[in-house]
């Protein structure tokens, strides 16, 4: 491994559908153009040497090629070879040993040797039409331009694939695509670097294929999910930017706290079970009354600060119950006057429990709903950050304690080790709070466990918490996401309901611009089957279609 700098380049293009002599022409000029402007790693996009909508599975035979004799691989290695630099692609590929088909990416080394042969993991519908999932797991190669990992198109949709390479050390993500929706490109690949710490190079195509429609959205992306170059939509060229491997091994986040060595991955068993014996596998063939799967959800942004006391706390409660909410959130600590207690002010938080949790319990009983309050409970181990469910006539359905802690959270509290989903009359509930959020881990053993709405009472330190997590939370995982956010926190206000597809736009501030105000409430009423239903499209399961054999870095303490 090397930590220098290097140039990456990322060919936005289009290939011609069965004309190899065509696509290795556009490859070879692309390749020379990058070095001409000082690339070391040119990235091309998905089935770039065939195309990507074929007639039949007969048709799509016809032209795959094999590894690594095929014409185009050939003349990808001849390129790597003569200008001394790495090169990778996605490329259709017939492997005459499994006798199957595959959605392949190669990457080849200054050389022109094979340094990294991966599989697409997370089919399209289209996919698999003609291609097998693949056998090849998520390799990470050593480079002489550092530690990189190869991935396709779709596999980005699935964190675990990006978390499984970040865990082996990958410092650089090379992505070959073919983005269908500006989304994966705009908010997927900035989200999965910040979560991870690691630089992505996408490369995807522009242009009219058949019926498909490529909009474009190649891009270099760094650690901290900053986007440095990017071809503009429904253009061809190449996004250029210089990439310094060593800044993906730094991984904090709030100063103190790193988001890697701050994972839990004793407690993240359930991403490795098998889908058929999963509580969402079961939940899916359940049948669900429509009259009745509906629920009132908010984010109740109010807690106590300055003047704003309980009793102000519990009044913007209860008025949002009397407007019909039947599941009601507020913020991390909401009965603190400080966003981020020590100690003593956690101890006296803990000595409040009896009180806070009778004032709830009579505003919902009175309404029939349920409330989230987060505060601190004693345990036998210590205190423990906590969030206590609260459901109609006023009994406690139960309590999540926080899996993953800050470094303050670390100096006076006990962390929890569970993360229970409970049956309500409003949906199946689970919680995340506050740092939780940052470790899609946690988000995916909640929707494993078959949670359709997940609450994350919150205290955002960073911008890119809401704007890169709050979304694919929700949609990676098809269930609604309730963020309630103080408005005394480094990043204030901006609490939101997302909904289990997401919004029509995928920039969470043009859709929800942030309201600062200690006192809002926004709700948004959900219906429960859509919660329930998780295939992203038809026949693309985000449960269904996860490959967990392939999953062990995660689960590895």
């Amino acid at each position: 491994m090397t930590t220098r700098r290097f140039r990456a380049a990322a060919v936005q293009t289009l290939a011609k559908l069965g004309d190899y002599d065509h696509n290795i022409a556009l490859a070879t000029a692309y390749v020379e153009e990058a070095v001409r402007q000082g690339a070391e790693l040119i990235v091309f996009p998905e089935c770039m040497d065939t195309g990507y909508l074929f007639d039949s599975p007969e048709h799509c035979r016809a032209l795959a090629e094999t590894v690594p004799d095929g014409p185009f691989v050939s003349a990808l290695a001849a390129l790597s070879r003569r200008h001394g630099v790495h090169i990778a692609s996605g490329i259709t590929e017939w492997d005459p040993v499994r006798r199957k088909l595959f959605n392949s990416g190669v990457l080849f080394d200054r050389s022109g040797a094979l340094a990294c042969h991966y599989h697409k993991q997370f089919l399209a519908t289209h996919d698999r039409n003609w291609f097998a999932f693949g056998e090849l797991g998520c390799p990470v190669v050593d480079t002489d331009l550092g530690r990189i990992g190869l991935l396709i198109c779709f596999d980005g949709r699935i964190p675990e694939i990006f978390r499984s390479m970040a865990l082996q050390g990958a410092e650089v993500i090379v992505d070959m695509a073919n983005f269908f929706t500006m989304d994966q490109a705009d908010l997927w690949g900035p989200a999965r670097c910040y979560e991870n710490g690691v630089w992505l190079v996408a490369a995807t195509k522009a242009g009219h294929e058949r019926s498909i429609y490529y909009p474009g959205g190649s891009m270099i992306v760094d650690p901290g999910g900053r986007v440095l170059s990017k071809v503009p939509y429904d253009t061809h060229g190449l996004a250029i930017a210089d990439v310094d491997p060593g800044l993906a091994g730094e991984k904090r986040i709030y100063a103190r706290n790193d988001r890697i060595a701050d994972r839990r991955p004793e407690t993240y068993s359930l991403m490795t079970v098998p889908y058929a014996r999963t509580p969402v596998a079961a939940l899916a063939e359940t049948p669900l009354i429509p009259a009745r799967a509906t629920a009132k959800v908010a984010a109740v942004q109010m807690h106590a600060a300055g003047d704003i006391g309980a009793d102000a706390v519990f009044d913007m409660v209860g008025h949002a119950a009397k407007l019909g909410v039947k599941v009601i959130t507020l913020p991390e600590y909401a009965l603190s006057p400080s966003w981020l207690p020590d100690g003593a002010q956690a101890a006296a938080l803990a000595d409040r429990r009896a009180d806070l949790t009778g004032r709830a319990a009579e505003i919902a009983a009175a309404y029939d709903c349920l409330i989230a309050l987060p505060t601190v409970e004693r345990t036998a181990a210590g205190l423990a950050p906590t969030t206590i469910l609260i459901g109609p006539g006023g009994r406690e359905i139960g309590v999540y304690r926080k899996t993953h802690l800050t470094a303050e959270e670390r100096d006076w509290a006990v962390a929890g080790d569970e993360y229970p989903v409970f049956d309500t009359p409003f949906g199946r509930i689970g919680v995340m709070a506050g740092y939780d959020a940052l470790f899609p881990e946690t988000s995916r053993c909640l929707a494993i466990a078959g949670a359709d709405v997940i609450l994350w009472p919150a205290s955002l330190r960073e911008p890119f918490e809401r704007e890169l997590i709050a979304i694919p939370r929700a949609e990676d995982n098809r269930v609604a996401v309730v963020l309630a956010n103080r408005t005394d926190c480094p990043h204030p206000g901006g609490s939101l309901v997302v909904p289990p597809t997401g919004f029509p736009l995928w920039d969470i501030n043009a859709v929800a611009p942030r309201d600062l105000r200690n006192g809002a409430v926004m709700p948004r009423h959900l219906d429960l089957a859509v919660c329930r239903q998780k295939q992203m499209i038809p026949g693309v399961d985000m449960f269904a279609n996860r490959l967990v054999d392939t999953y062990a870095a995660i689960v590895a303490a």
